[in-house]
């Protein structure tokens, strides 16, 4: 099965230790992504500093920071047939831009390459990217942490704001800072998520 051959190719020749920290950093430089590992690390390290400030969990947050973009081991066109095999759910909107179940995939492989089993934790890596309705702190923090550690070329305004709503104390207004941005565009943009939909219209409701 598609299943057994991805699993194998994606963990052979791979001694994990059972150290979060370093089974990732192998794991993806096994399969080239040195990138991702460098971005998953100012993840953390934003994720660290954000959750105290919200009473999240430093730990569930580290976790859910170091494995949220495992699934760049799979190639994207390889993504949809994974994500088949395994089951996992593919939304009509997610079909025109198949990456965007990356975040589904980091949740998968989470639990069956680096056996996490908390729902909390995997929620999180679950919607990193779009965020959604009903979002816990735990998943509001990797949503802003991620979204400020992007390393982009040229001037972006929303990830300064993003970091003058964290310096106020205001994680809600952090995520809905990013969540416009990617509103205003949408026109531009090959999909909006209905999850970032959804989140928006909630904390606009709630008078973010």
């Amino acid at each position: 099965m598609m299943m057994d051959s991805v699993f194998s190719k994606l963990t052979h020749g791979i001694e994990f230790t059972y150290y979060l920290r370093d089974d990732v950093e192998a794991f993806l430089i096994k399969h080239g992504e040195q990138e991702t590992f460098e971005h998953i690390m100012n993840v953390v390290r934003e994720a660290l500093a954000i959750a105290p400030l919200f009473d999240v969990n430093p730990d569930a947050a580290r976790q859910a920071a170091l494995l949220h973009d495992i699934s760049n081991a799979i190639s994207v066109s390889e993504m949809k047939e994974a994500a088949e095999e395994w089951s996992l759910p593919i939304m009509e909107e997610e079909h025109r831009y198949i990456r965007i179940i990356h975040q589904k995939l980091s949740m998968e492989m989470a639990q069956r390459i680096f056996g996490c089993t908390s729902p909390d934790i995997l929620n999180a890596i679950e919607c990193h990217t779009t965020l959604k309705a009903g979002a816990s702190q735990l998943d509001k923090v990797l949503f802003v942490a991620d979204k400020i550690s992007w390393e982009l070329e040229g001037d972006h305004a929303y990830q300064a704001d993003m970091r003058t709503k964290l310096d106020e104390l205001d994680l809600d207004g952090a995520a809905l800072v990013y969540l416009d941005h990617v509103w205003n565009q949408r026109d531009k943009m090959k999909l909006v998520h209905p999850w970032l939909i959804s989140a928006r219209s909630e904390l606009i409701s709630q008078g973010v």
